[in-house]
């Protein structure tokens, strides 16, 4: 509870910074709009050519589009913290931030909350709930599966933050991991049979982007066997765990800025 209460006055600050700058936040939003609406005409043209895409129709296609993007944009939205935190480690403030009565790590990450993403969440689940039904998937155990696995890929994708933060601690003039993450996350538009069997391996096992975009999209589908949701949540639970692995080690090896 006390945690909430941080968020929603870290929220009610985001929005009244929204509100002050409406030109910069409409000019943002707005491309925001754009650059969502190119990509999914662009999925939808690539269809007036052929019926299906790596063995996907239009309506799947666009279902792990819109997954991509709902993934993303909850990241985006509540863990935006960790475009400034390289500044915090740099200027000192980060001293302040381990002396108060709050996991560091959660302020960190939360501190910079995006209201405009939190914004799209909606639309994208009601633009999901209606490829869904055009592809006939939407049952009740598909959206709880679905469901399952959004979380299990925000897990992952809050892990990503979480190294993000350990190696820019450990490595004060480093902030490109999480840039490298953002980089890598775009091949998560496409389904991983879009990609050689090579990148496949790649982006599952190695750096698991597929794991937060692709597999929620394929549980809605219906496509995952019981042994990849096993794999699935072994791997999870083992990617975060090393995450926090990650953060606690770096905090042994932090020095303050005053120091």
């Amino acid at each position: 509870m006390k945690y909430f209460r941080v968020w929603k006055q870290l929220a009610n600050l985001a929005i009244s910074s929204y509100f002050s700058n409406r030109i910069d936040t409409f000019s943002y939003f707005l491309g925001k709009i754009i650059r969502f609406v190119f990509f999914l005409v662009f999925i939808i043209a690539i269809f007036n050519y052929t019926d299906r895409f790596a063995g996907y129709d239009k309506n799947e296609m666009i279902l792990f589009y819109l997954t991509f993007n709902l993934l993303d944009t909850l990241a985006q939205a509540f863990f935006r913290g960790i475009y400034i935190f390289k500044n915090d480690v740099r200027t000192g403030n980060f001293d302040f931030l381990i002396s108060k009565p709050i996991n560091s790590l959660f302020y960190s990450l939360s501190r910079m909350v995006d209201i405009l993403d939190i914004v799209l969440i909606v639309p994208l689940a009601i633009l999901i709930a209606y490829y869904a039904d055009l592809a006939q998937i939407l049952t009740l155990s598909n959206l709880l599966f679905y469901l399952m696995f959004i979380v299990l890929g925000l897990l992952v994708a809050i892990g990503f933050h979480i190294i993000s933060a350990s190696f820019v601690i450990l490595f004060i003039e480093s902030e490109s991991f999480i840039w490298l993450y953002r980089d890598l996350l775009a091949i998560g538009r496409f389904p991983p049979e879009a990609f050689s069997s090579i990148i496949q391996v790649i982006f599952t096992y190695v750096i698991p982007i597929f794991i937060i975009t692709a597999f929620p999209a394929k549980a809605l589908l219906g496509m995952l066997d019981f042994e990849t949701v096993i794999f699935t949540l072994v791997y999870v639970f083992g990617f975060f765990t090393l995450s926090i692995l990650i953060w606690n080690k770096s905090l042994k090896h932090y020095s303050s800025a005053s120091s």
